[in-house]
């Protein structure tokens, strides 16, 4: 399967639009949270990864 990497493909564009917010809360969670906290910097990545990716099966599903 071959894949454009360009905005026109809505896919890269969606998850552009969903992981660079995720990304730049990370980091900023990262910088200011002390250490003790643990996984809770990393949570907007996993919550932004599961909902590209529930996004994505419902798009696939409603092309059928």
């Amino acid at each position: 399967m071959e894949y454009e990497l360009s905005l026109k493909n809505k896919r890269v564009g969606v998850w552009l639009w969903i992981m660079v917010p995720a990304f730049i809360l990370t980091f900023v969670l990262f910088a200011y949270l002390p250490n003790e906290i643990g996984i809770v910097p990393v949570l907007p990545l996993i919550i932004g990864y599961f909902t590209y990716l529930c996004w994505a099966f419902l798009e696939k599903r409603k092309q059928k």
